[in-house]
């Protein structure tokens, strides 16, 4: 499996590209995140809570990965656009969706041109955010995109949590880090961002903050996993938001 991003085009514009079009990993991946613990009974209910009635809604699922929260979504009659810088990605998310969404490979640090101005009633962003460089373009093309008084929900690692794993370096400034997935034998590159840049970017592209979510895991995870349940019981993993437009 490759290990370094090799991708040339931009550099640290595409983070942890080469793992995630690694077609190894991707199934592997894609195959956990359907049931597991972190993502299955945690982040994925919490982005979903926030969404409300989706039936007929437009989404953009940006950072699709292999498609599970589209297919979800697609099963809850939502008319789903998704978006992925991984080839492999969005080959995964075209078989799980059976062809139902609109899959398109496009790289979130640049602008979104092959969607239209106004387009989404609603835009999910599921734990991609920290591989992206340029936040401040990205915001600023999901309110592009999205209708008036449509509503934005992402996720992404809890500060807390970043800098629990990785307190060297400065807090306060966004730094480059790597990230030990054990259970695939891989490393992760991704951003760490103080929750008050999170802020002020997302003001910057004219969207107000509805709510937020520091989830807890699903009664089922206790059940099925009952260590991850002790862990994000008492320690905030990932943060949720819902932004307005």
């Amino acid at each position: 499996m490759a290990r370094e991003n090799k991708d040339t085009e931009t550099g640290k514009d595409k983070l942890s590209y080469s793992v995630y079009n690694d077609r190894t990993f991707a199934e592997s991946y894609s195959n956990k995140i359907e049931y597991n613990s972190h993502n299955a009974l945690y982040e994925r209910p919490a982005v979903r809570s926030l969404l409300g009635d989706i039936t007929g809604k437009k989404i953009l699922d940006a950072g699709c990965g292999p498609g599970v929260l589209s297919s979800e979504l697609i099963d809850n009659g939502a008319i789903i656009t998704a978006a992925d810088y991984s080839p492999e990605m969005i080959r995964l998310t075209k078989e799980r969706t059976d062809n139902k969404a609109r899959a398109l490979e496009l790289n979130l640090n640049m602008p979104m041109e092959a969607l239209e101005d106004e387009e989404f009633d609603i835009i999910v962003s599921s734990l991609t955010i920290h591989y992206l460089k340029d936040l401040t373009l990205f915001f600023s093309e999901c309110n592009r995109v999205l209708r008036k008084d449509g509503i934005m929900v992402f996720s992404t690692h809890h500060p807390f949590m970043d800098f629990s794993f990785h307190s060297d370096g400065n807090y306060f400034e966004t730094e480059l880090k790597k990230d030990e997935w054990p259970s695939y034998n891989i490393s992760m590159e991704f951003y760490r961002r103080p929750l008050s840049e999170i802020f002020s970017i997302v003001r910057q592209a004219e969207f107000t903050v509805d709510k937020i979510i520091e989830p807890l895991p699903a009664q089922k995870c206790k059940e099925k996993y009952p260590d991850a349940y002790e862990v994000l019981s008492k320690k905030p993993w990932f943060i949720i938001f819902k932004l307005k437009k």
